[in-house]
């Protein structure tokens, strides 16, 4: 062929090439499927934790056998067994003796016999009983033992058996046929029966003395739900006798009378001497209790998962995460239970187990006042439901089955009854940002293991979880959903709870649990550790973290049998060092960077191509196919191996394995030779996320298509074997294998020949790619939220002020007060300047006029804060300005606010004077060079300086005592006192008149720095020398100790976020909220609507008080204020990804503080849903009729953190679907200290070498505008209390009966609630106006908090925060008492600008608008693992607000993420079941924005060096 025209074609080919190129670059992309990697921590357990497995179905059985054959006496099956038989209750395992177990694990004793625990009821014998027998060895049992008298210290009588289920069909046979037809018209006409409409409930106990067996049963109508549908029928059955046919009634029950029996309410019926309240008969599904689905299903909820497969392992009953592993197990009786619970090697708890759960109830009607249900007896283990994907667990969870045998002869299962799974809590563990000293960010996620199962006993479903954090906290937690158990309401039937349907009264009761933990602590390391410390537990090898098993062995031999080729004599040395590991196909790590592996581009590439694929037939033994074209395709184009593995489909992974082949064959070539741009080796951006590209390439998956069948990474998949080189789509024929290259370097027609075989066959290539290739969108597409916001900017009367109206407002003072205004940034005391503007919050009657009424929108306004320093009377004024956006007035509105003047020593510290106290001190520390340099080995310049507050002992006092640290950069200085702490005099306002006071040092005082060092150079002073830090080895320092693993579960929205956000408003699946952030005292929220009735008109953060201890002066002083300080001005910006969920939505917020120009914390408000992998209510029923219902626990989260010198706390405000706000608030940061001297540790616990960690208090404060139905409230308590009486239907033994208190108070004095004094249980504010049920429409007030003790009363500053004392007061509302504390309180606590305390003056508070505030708290004494920093697990508080009768009934049962489906239905069909429907609707990658952090850009926000 004419060489002209070879180049012809080659060039249409080259042409033709680069145009399918731009197909497949611009046409959607299916995902690829996460690629698991194993969890870093390997499992040497070696069948240890065997010892507390359950039993297999297999040794069940042979236990059974093994009874059956050996005790001699017959033995029925438990299921159908009468009361006068024998039969095997349950069988279970017999957990050996703990001295047995732990001289088998940790002393290399004999593992000891596996045992099992037989209960037997033996009722066919002269002294039927209850007997226990120990049954071993297994799996082949050879002896059983009697441990009944060992174990409870004698028989146990038979009446004590717990009642088998066919106990329960022989009571309802027995009603059915012998008691209800003694009643045929009441029951028929009454109760409209048909011999199957009515459901009965047991209650319990049975009977009032020993040896009772008598047992009131409710009836309902059978249909779905049917605990709260009773008909006012209850029969009261004696069963005493082991004889069926003696089993009698002892009485009836029906809407409030007794009756000897059925025959006796026949009679009274048939005379007309009852009152009859016909129950509306209710259809099959329940009607108001169907859980089934009243919308149509929307958006997908947020969902998490693992883009690298979970970081946990479960082998048998053995669960390894991170530095936790422990063995669980379930008891038939008792439920959930851990055993040899382990944190880095070390056994913390030997037993956690669940014990018991009690209800007791209340009621007028008997089968309600008797009942104490004790679950255990019923089998909180037997019925552990099977766990619903995707509501009960996450969708990814590892699900397990759990055996049991009981009230049967054959072992059940109950399938996927237990999940284990990692969960992302969406918040920090712990973190910190640093803008003082130096400029950091420190973090960790706050990702925990949880291990669950839900036991369905009866109406109630419990929720078990325990879970295992990352800082070796464990939680146990149960939550409880379900049904309420009801009485028929009749009487005084509201004393005993609330009507919830027409004749259903939902009865009062207390839900208690009992758990046992077994702690270990402190005991010596076990000699035979059940997991790893540390290390990553992966082989070497450039594949070997991809997956695991014999094919993976077959892949990383394939490599080596390449590397020991000559050809890989090329490689460059960084691609076979130790660091170099895979993430996946899509990338290679390589000391912290993605690498795009440039292309091929030496001129005698065809020769070296050529050898390559010689010696990869050779060892492989087979041809070359369109997969290796496909690899010569990508390098052509200058690709590299990241592009084929992009491509999926018809490109197989034998594609990739040529690509490395091939470039171990070349040079290392700078990027941009002859590589495209997009491939170039990618390094980390100044400023970026060092694990964003990674985490961005790990998340380009699908999620849900990640595992197998059973939901578990698939553990034996080859990554690539010889019979899968060629991976063409389904229902396609594999691309044609091609020729071999051969030829000479030289342009001859030969090579233009081979060059365009070799062109063809891409060409080939490309088109099998785009012919297989999927259609599917390469990120999730986004829907509109079903909310539609129809606010039209009413919320912006609460918006917070832009930049633009701040400046005006300044411009405005600066020309119209008559006065010249010094920059806040630059003043010294002595000048006039503007501390600050911020919102005038219009007053609520202007507010609500315009919202409600239609009525002019309240004009906008600012409030200025100036400081005029620069007069004859000192002193702070604040100005109302406006309107906005163009300031034409001002008012002085200081007296109004205050009653008088605020006194200029109130001021809070500006910056500036921070900074003019910071060069007094260096001069001082100066006077000291010998004392330094010997006790710190400095010279007082890199000591950082922290500030105490209050400042003196009496009004008019501006003294502050600063503690000196050692600074390191990089790490929180506040660990590292060095002993010297100093008093400084700064009232007056020249600057030149300040002084240096008092100094201490190591428990002494000293006049000065000079007198200090002359007691140093006499060596009259005991000086503890201090090294200073090294920054490697820093305490508290929170760079990571150890290279990032894999990323942990990360949530993402398949359909985007079903939130809006618009302007400073919020929607959300009915709720709607207006929000701001207030400089001084942080986060507000206005105008909570759900479903358009407002909830909430205020609901604010007021104060953070720390209160320390401490025997240095500046711990045992200090009480911060940090409104004074500013909790919404240092709300910095915040880390995606860490402090809130990546996928959040960022906004900027903007104050002017301590300046003339506007300041912006970019993304310092994060708004997600946040997917609590929880229920938010849920049931399962196996009884009456078999379907399961539930709705998944959404939340929408509004979140800020403050960094308050030292600590940073995170403000939470939770929206619930049930119509619940919840709001919380963690802490975190790093513990502040004092250097350990005499007796210290009476005031915390040592940290460090010279380290005290001071005992304190944090105490959080909160306004509550709650308008419940319109603004006129009252507030009502509810309690539980006990009567004891006569039982009622016999009147011969005494009952405890729970009843309801309900009271209103009247006035303020009585709804102050003094700190750690009782409460009433149920507080709420309650409307006038009722609901559907006749009760007041209301919204609960539920506290969680542990506060600390408040300040004496008779502390001189205590009037100052005298809302401590309260932990709620609810007070009339009064647009004079916006706030209950002022900025102005921290500098002069003695005499306070605002004392909430006055407040409660004891006005009525029956129908007026009503504000609670709300005080929560913790004590936090510090310990050891505290350091580096705190952790968010256990130091979080909070309180409800909960809907209380203020519906007619649950409104998320309205959700359209609620999820039915029964044993009618084919649960895994799309139509019957959303779930059915997530792996196809949620099979997309995710979008992730490229990570950005500018929290250090703004460096005038920062505090001066020396800090506070």
């Amino acid at each position: 062929m004419h060489m002209k025209t070879l180049l012809i074609l080659l060039v249409l080919a080259l042409a033709t090439i680069f145009a399918l190129v731009c197909v497949l670059l611009t046409r959607g992309r299916a995902p690829s499927t996460c690629q698991h990697q194993p969890p870093e921590q390997e499992d040497t357990d070696d069948g240890q934790s065997l010892v507390f497995a359950d039993l297999t179905p297999e040794e069940m059985v042979q236990v059974v056998r093994y009874l059956q054959g050996n005790l001699g006496v017959q033995l029925v099956d438990a299921s159908r067994a009468k009361p006068s038989d024998n039969c095997i209750a349950s069988v279970d395992l017999q957990v050996p003796a703990k001295a047995e177990v732990l001289r088998f694990l940790d002393g290399g004793g004999a593992r000891p016999p596996r045992e099992a625990l037989a209960v037997l009821y033996f009722g066919n014998q002269p002294d039927p009983n209850v007997t226990e027998y120990v049954v071993g060895p297994l799996p082949t049992p050879a002896y059983h033992r009697d441990v009944t008298v060992q174990k409870y210290g004698g028989k146990v009588p038979y009446y004590r058996r717990p009642t088998l289920a066919v106990e329960y069909k022989q009571i309802a046979g027995f009603l059915k046929s012998q008691v209800f037809p003694t009643a045929p018209s009441f029951m028929r006409q009454v109760m409209e029966y048909d011999g199957a409409s009515l459901a009965a409930l047991t209650a319990a106990p049975r009977g009032f003395q020993s040896g009772d067996r008598i047992t009131w049963f409710v009836l309902f109508q059978n249909v779905s739900g049917f605990f709260v549908h009773p008909v006012g029928l209850e029969v009261l059955v004696d069963h005493s006798s082991l004889d069926i046919s003696q089993w009698a009634v002892s009485r009836v029950f029906y809407n409030g009378q007794y009756y000897r029996d059925m025959v006796q309410l026949e009679s009274a019926y048939v005379q007309g001497r009852i009152s009859v309240q016909k129950v509306r008969k209710a259809p099959r599904d329940g009607d108001f209790s169907s859980m089934k689905p009243r919308a149509p299903s929307a958006a997908l909820f947020p969902l998490q998962y693992e883009p690298q497969g979970p970081r946990y392992s479960v082998r048998n009953n053995h669960v390894l995460f991170q530095a936790w592993s422990f063995a669980f197990g379930m008891s038939v009786n008792t439920g959930l239970r851990l055993f040899d619970v382990r944190h880095k090697g070390e056994r913390v708890a030997y037993e956690i187990s669940v014990q018991e759960a009690l209800s007791v109830y209340g009621s007028n009607c008997p089968g309600g006042m008797s009942t104490r249900y004790m679950d255990g007896s019923f089998g909180i283990g037997r019925y552990t439901s099977p766990l619903v994907r995707g509501v009960d667990c996450p969708y990814l969870a590892t699900y397990l089955d759990v055996h049991y045998l009981a009230r049967s002869q054959v072992s059940r299962i109950s399938k996927s009854a237990l999940c284990i799974f990692e969960q992302n809590l969406g918040s920090p563990l712990r973190r910190h940002y640093s803008n003082l000293q130096s400029l950091y960010y420190g973090g960790l996620v706050n990702s925990a293991l949880v291990v669950r199962s839900i036991a369905t006993v009866g109406n109630y479903d419990y929720v078990w979880d325990f879970i295992f954090y990352q800082n070796g906290a464990i939680e146990g937690k149960v939550q409880a959903t379900g049904y309420a158990s009801s009485s028929f309401l009749h009487g005084d039937g509201l004393r005993y709870g609330n009507r919830v349907w027409e004749h259903t009264l939902g009865t009062i009761h207390t839900h208690s649990i009992n758990y046992k933990v077994d702690l270990d602590v402190g005991a010596e390391k076990p000699i035979s550790s059940l997991g790893s410390e540390s290390g990553t537990g992966s082989p070497a090898g450039f594949l070997s973290v991809s997956g695991v098993g014999r094919k993976q062995a077959e892949l990383a031999g394939t490599c080596d049998l390449l590397s020991d080729s000559h050809v890989s004599s090329r490689l460059p040395p960084h691609l076979t060092s130790n660091a170099f590991t895979p993430t996946g196909w899509s990338s290679w790590r390589a000391g912290g960077m993605d690498w795009g592996v440039p292309g091929l581009c030496e001129e005698d590439r065809g020769r070296r191509w050529h050898q390559a694929l010689q010696v990869l037939r050779v060892r492989l033994g087979t041809e070359p196919g369109a997969a290796w074209a496909a690899a010569l395709g990508h390098l052509l184009l200058g690709a590299g191996c990241r592009g084929i593995a992009d491509d999926g489909g018809a490109v197989a992974r034998g594609a990739v394995v040529l690509c490395l082949v091939l470039l171990r064959m070349e040079e290392r070539r700078p990027c941009g030779v002859c590589c495209l741009p997009s491939f170039c080796p990618v390094g980390l951006r100044e400023g970026e996320h060092p694990s964003a590209p990674s985490l961005r390439a790990s998340l380009d998956c699908s999620p849900l298509r990640k595992r197998g069948k059973k939901n578990k990474p698939n553990q034996t998949q080859p990554l690539l074997s010889a019979s899968h080189w060629e991976d063409p789509a389904a229902g396609n024929p594999p691309c044609q294998t091609v020729g071999t290259l051969s030829g000479s370097a030289d342009m001859n027609v030969k090579t233009a020949l081979i060059l365009l075989i070799l062109a063809l066959a891409t060409i080939f290539a490309l088109v099998c790619v785009l012919l297989t290739r999927g259609r599917a969108p390469s990120t999730c597409q986004h829907q509109p939220p079903e909310q539609e916001d129809t606010d039209d900017g009413q919320s912006l009367v609460f918006a917070d002020l832009t930049p633009e109206e701040m400046v005006q407002v300044v411009r405005y003072l600066q020309g119209n007060l008559g006065v010249q205004l010094v920059d806040a940034s630059r003043a010294k005391p002595s000048d006039n300047c503007i501390a600050s503007v911020d919102l005038q919050v219009p007053a609520k009657a202007e507010v609500l006029r315009f919202l409600d009424g239609g009525g002019a929108r309240p004009p906008r306004e600012a409030l200025a804060v100036l400081y005029f320093g620069n007069q004859p009377d000192p002193n702070i004024t604040e100005y109302v300005v406006g309107p906005l956006p163009t300031p034409a007035y001002h008012r002085d509105v200081t007296v109004q606010k205050y009653r008088g003047k605020v006194p200029y020593h109130r001021r809070p510290v500006t910056g500036k004077e921070y900074v003019d106290i910071n060069a007094l001190i260096q001069r001082e520390l100066r006077k000291a060079p010998r004392f330094l340099a010997t006790c710190c080995e400095s010279d007082g310049t890199d000591l950082a300086i922290l500030t105490t507050a209050p400042r003196g002992f009496k009004s008019g006092d501006r003294a502050t005592w600063f503690v000196l640290f050692h600074s390191v950069a990089g790490t929180g200085y506040y660990l590292l006192p060095v002993g010297l702490e100093v008093l400084v005099e700064h009232r007056d306002l020249r600057v030149s008149h300040w002084q240096l006071r008092q100094v201490f040092y190591n428990g002494r005082y000293f006049a000065s720095m000079g007198v200090l060092e002359e007691a140093f150079v006499a060596s009259l002073l005991e000086v503890v020398r201090i090294p200073k830090p090294q920054a490697e080895a820093v305490l508290g320092s929170m760079r990571p100790q150890r290279p990032p693993g894999s990323p942990g579960p990360l949530q993402y929205e398949p359909q985007g976020p079903r939130y809006s956000i618009r302007g400073n408003r919020v929607t959300f699946q009915g709720w709607s909220i207006a929000f701001g952030m207030n400089p001084n005292s942080g986060p507000r929220l206005f105008d909570i609507r759900y479903r358009g009735e407002r909830i909430v008109y205020e609901l604010s953060l007021q104060e953070a008080l720390a209160l320390y201890g401490s025997n240095c002066p500046g711990g045992m002083l200090t009480r911060y204020l940090d409104g004074s300080f500013g909790i919404g001005r240092f709300a910095y910006e915040l880390v995606r990804g860490l402090d809130c969920p990546y996928t959040a939505t960022y906004v900027d917020r903007h104050y002017l503080a301590e300046s003339e120009t506007p300041k912006t914390n970019q993304n310092s408000l994060c708004i997600f849903e946040h997917d609590a992998a929880l229920p938010l209510r849920r049931h399962f029923s196996d009884s009456q009729s078999l379907y399961y219902g539930g709705l998944r626990k959404n939340t929408l989260v509004i979140r800020a953190i403050s960094t308050l010198i030292n600590y940073d706390y995170i403000w939470d405000f939770m929206f619930h679907s049930s119509g619940a706000v919840e709001v919380r608030v963690h802490a975190t940061g790093y513990i502040s200290s004092s250097f350990l001297h005499g007796r210290g540790t009476d005031y915390g616990n040592r940290v460090g070498p010279h380290t005290l960690g001071t005992m304190h208090l944090h105490h959080i404060h909160y306004k509550v505008d709650l308008d419940v139905d319109g603004q006129l409230n009252s507030l009502e308590t509810q309690d539980m209390a006990y009567k004891i009486m006569k039982e009622p239907w016999s009147m011969q033994n005494t009952i405890e009966q729970l009843y309801l208190r309900r009271e209103r108070l009247e006035r303020e004095d009585e709804a102050a609630f003094l700190l750690n004094t009782p409460m009433p249980r149920y507080l709420s504010f309650a409307s006038p106006n009722p609901n559907k049920w006749g009760h007041p429409r209301s919204y609960r007030i539920q506290i969680t908090s542990f506060a600390g003790e408040h300040l004496p009363a008779s502390s001189p500053m205590e009037r100052s925060i005298s809302w401590g004392r309260y932990q709620l007061a609810v007070t009339r509302r009064k647009e004079e008492e916006p706030t209950s504390t002022s900025i102005y309180n921290q500098n002069d606590p003695w005499t306070p600008t605002v004392a909430f305390a006055d407040f409660i003056d004891n006005e009525t508070i029956t129908n007026e608008d009503l504000v609670a505030w709300i005080s929560v708290g913790f004590l936090h004494v510090p310990h050891a693992e505290d350091v580096p920093n705190t952790v968010t697990v256990g130091n979080g508080v909070g309180f409800f607000l909960r809907p209380y009768n203020y519906f007619d009934e649950d409104p998320s049962a309205d959700s359209p993420d609620s999820i039915y489906f029964s044993s009618e239905q084919d649960a895994r069909a799309c139509g019957a079941n959303p779930l059915a429907c997530l792996p196809p609707a949620a099979a997309c990658a995710p979008h992730l924005p490229p990570f950005r952090y500018g929290g250090f850009l703004n460096l005038s926000l920062a505090l001066p060096p020396g800090g506070l």
